[in-house]
């Protein structure tokens, strides 16, 4: 097999966490005063870091980013957190990589500590060699960074490892990061927008996503 290492994007990828991000964001803001957001523009809000997407989508400076944030992250971490579904095939997917000695990891923009609550809480602690996520809000979430951090702890070789994503900023990434990618397009992000980007491979369902590290 080519990879001995996969990496994976969290929202979108491995999971679709839509409805308890939506929900949180909504909550921010109205806290804000503004109306609610239509759902094309809630859907541009997974990917990238949280307080980009408040910069991006709505009319404010930087401390009522800060709000915003703050507001999103307590709506999140009182329910949000846990309104999520795994992608049909996942599941499988990291159990048949473990069986062959693949490393897995995630490398996401979420902040760690809400990833390692949701790993808990689905009981997945093992099956995850390493986690590279952003401490806080104020952590570098550059996937650049985040993918080659990961890379490193699993000492693995670049050539070697696949990062799998559904959006831009994954295969963006990737890419500058020196390792292979596969765009999924059953997350938030369109085919168009990961061909654009320069996925190594695009995979529209979890069985492609196998024949890729597995064939």
């Amino acid at each position: 097999m080519k990879y001995k290492a996969v990496l994976f994007d969290f929202d979108g990828t491995f999971a679709d966490t839509g409805e308890g991000i939506f929900e949180s964001v909504q909550y921010a803001v109205k806290a804000l005063g503004f109306e609610p957001l239509d759902s094309a523009t809630l859907r541009r809000f997974i990917g990238p870091p949280i307080f980009d997407s408040f910069r991006r989508e709505l009319p404010i400076n930087d401390e009522q980013a800060d709000f915003a944030v703050a507001k999103y992250r307590e709506a999140y971490a009182n329910g949000g957190i846990l309104q999520f579904r795994i992608y049909d095939g996942n599941l499988e997917l990291l159990r048949e990589l473990k069986e062959n000695g693949i490393r897995i990891g995630i490398a996401s923009a979420k902040p760690q500590k809400f990833i390692i609550r949701i790993v808990a809480h689905l009981g997945l602690e093992d099956y995850f060699d390493y986690i590279s996520a952003p401490a806080d809000d104020k952590a570098d979430q550059s996937k650049v960074t985040l993918i080659t951090k990961a890379v490193e702890a699993l000492k693995v070789d670049k050539p070697e490892v696949l990062m799998v994503g559904d959006r831009h900023f994954d295969i963006n990434g990737a890419n500058g990061a020196g390792v292979d990618s596969v765009g999924v397009t059953f997350g938030y992000g369109s085919e168009e927008e990961l061909r654009e980007a320069g996925a190594t491979y695009i995979a529209h369902n979890i069985a492609q996503v196998r024949d890729v590290i597995l064939r």
